[in-house]
């Protein structure tokens, strides 16, 4: 059980960092590749930061909450693809950190709510 929690927290923790870093990174026109702040970029944002309380909120009751994961599964992947997309159109610079990165936070969220998921059932 406390893997279960251990491995919930960080995978928490460890988006809610990415994210709150993601929102406030939005509001920098030259990391989105513009010259100016767009309506979008602060929509963006929002959406960032409300899904950092989210992550944080779920870390309360880690076992419980552990659905959350799901949508930050997807969430993740989605944008760790469309920032590949974007890289091999040469919008962006390719960066292999952040693709390891994206791979990596996608591999301790699955892990960690197949395992607490597997370890809640067999009680």
């Amino acid at each position: 059980m406390k893997k279960s929690i251990l491995l919930l927290r960080l995978s928490y923790w460890i988006a809610a960092i990415a994210d709150f870093i993601i929102a406030i990174l939005a509001w920098i026109p030259e990391r989105m590749g513009l010259v100016e702040i767009a309506y979008p970029m602060g929509l963006f944002s929002v959406i960032a930061f409300s899904w950092t309380l989210m992550l944080l909120m779920a870390d309360r009751k880690p076992i419980e909450r552990k659905w959350v994961l799901i949508p930050t599964i997807i969430v993740v992947t989605l944008i760790t693809i469309v920032r590949a997309i974007f890289s091999l159109g040469e919008t962006i610079e390719f960066n292999l950190a952040l693709l390891l990165f994206g791979i990596a936070l996608i591999i301790l969220m699955t892990y960690s709510y197949f395992y607490a998921s597997k370890h809640e059932t067999s009680k």
